[in-house]
């Protein structure tokens, strides 16, 4: 039974971001293929890794040949938005599922947006069991709050770094110029629903990483929201022209 079960599972590709982890990344990588990519035939897992400083590179290169993993990378910082890409560009699979590094997820969550992805082109995990500080909680409750009025949607967890696209999604999305810089998972998602692909929403689990947030730290959130926002009419007027839609 498990076998024929196994069997009709689809490949997917899982993507990780990566940028100085070099503390935490060995055990996540370990983690994330026993639990997920050990289990499904035929997947793939890249490691979009930006020119880390830090060993970081190091330790994803013994593992790419111990484990097989891609490891996606560049001598120079490309960004994350240009990582993120390349990254997206070596996927051979017809699912991609991406996670944020540092210890944040649990890989076992994957199996709670798994059975819905054969059916929807975007599955996002819902922080809803989190135990981070409060102040984010209430930042996340109101910007989802206030991108759901905005862009006439209906969001719980727009910017959420665990998620499975469908290949389509990602040919057409990912191919796009985003606008927002920081963010870019809620500009994704609002992309894919103005696009017309079917989107799901489903509860997961969230940890607050050791140390420091690397991508959106305390003193850069004001700065952040302000630049994020400041774009919201020319991603709206973007996102309802006639040409997007086609």
């Amino acid at each position: 039974m498990v076998f024929a079960i196994m069997t009709t599972m689809r490949p997917i590709t899982l993507i990780m971001n990566a940028y100085n982890e070099a503390e935490t990344i060995e055990n996540e990588v370990r983690s994330f293929h026993e639990n997920i990519i050990s289990k499904i035939p035929g997947s793939q897992f890249i490691i979009a890794e930006d020119g880390s400083t830090d060993g970081t590179s190091e330790i994803l290169e013994r593992l790419a040949s111990e484990i097989g993993i891609i490891h996606s990378t560049s001598k120079e910082r490309k960004g994350y938005t240009k990582a993120l890409k390349d990254a997206f560009k070596l996927a051979k699979t017809s699912y991609i599922f991406f996670s944020d590094s540092g210890g944040k997820h649990n890989p076992q969550d994957f199996w709670k947006l798994y059975p819905f992805c054969k059916s929807n082109d975007l599955v996002i995990g819902v922080k809803t069991s989190r135990n981070d500080q409060w102040y984010r909680k209430l930042l996340t409750w109101a910007y989802n709050l206030l991108l759901s009025y905005y862009f006439g949607v209906k969001l719980s967890d727009a910017d959420s770094g665990f998620r499975i696209y469908s290949k389509r999604a990602v040919d057409k999305i990912f191919n796009e110029e985003w606008i927002n810089k920081e963010l870019i998972a809620s500009e994704i998602t609002l992309r894919a629903v103005f696009s017309g692909f079917t989107v799901k929403e489903t509860p997961i689990s969230y940890n607050q990483r050791k140390g420091e947030s690397r991508g959106l730290p305390l003193k850069k959130i004001p700065s952040v929201i302000i630049r994020v926002l400041f774009n919201f009419p020319k991603l709206k007027n973007e996102l309802n022209s006639r040409e997007y839609k086609k």
